[in-house]
């Protein structure tokens, strides 16, 4: 089971280091005043042992994306609630998903003939989701919800990709009614 951990943690890292286009979706619930959450902190983790989340922080690209998102946060003017004992307004949670799927690609062969053969090229791919919440403290609900989707890439190009993907799903935090 560590074995598979780990294999989802290199699959995921990989994704967030390349993913070259990223595809944004963020939705929230209706009615709330989102103008009244000044703080937050990240909702506690579970002691669960093979939490997803958990799984994910144990390595450098939790720290990635909690960076990314405070970073962002902060920029809007939210603070984070460090103090013992003090509920923030709301709390934070994310979750990550790598999938591989099979695509298929036409082959034309280049052959001087004005009918040339073709096939079919089966390419696997990995597509990765990030999925962050904002949850309201008093209510332990879900208020808004962002999740980027996109086909890894490029190893070297993580933290890039992971603050780009965060950035685009906050860019409208919070939303205007």
């Amino acid at each position: 089971m560590k074995g598979l951990h780990l294999l989802f943690l290199f699959y995921f890292t990989t994704w967030a280091a390349a993913c070259s286009s990223i595809t944004v979706n963020t939705n929230y619930k209706p009615g709330i005043n989102f103008a009244r959450f000044k703080t937050y902190d990240w909702m506690p983790r579970l002691e669960k042992s093979g939490n997803l989340q958990e799984v994910i922080a144990a390595g450098r690209v939790g720290y990635i994306i909690e960076g990314a998102v405070e970073k962002e946060l902060t920029d809007r003017g939210y603070k984070k609630e460090k103090r013992a004992g003090i509920k923030p307004d709301f709390f934070l949670a994310y979750r990550a998903q790598v999938k591989e799927k099979t695509e298929s690609k036409m082959i034309t062969y280049a052959c001087g003939e004005p009918i040339c053969p073709q096939g079919i090229d089966l390419v696997t791919i990995r597509e990765g989701m990030l999925v962050l919440d904002i949850i309201e403290a008093d209510s332990n609900q879900v208020v808004w919800r962002g999740t980027a989707v996109g086909v890894i890439g490029d190893p070297s190009k993580r933290k890039e990709a992971i603050e780009g993907a965060v950035a685009q799903m906050l860019r409208n935090f919070p939303p205007k009614e």
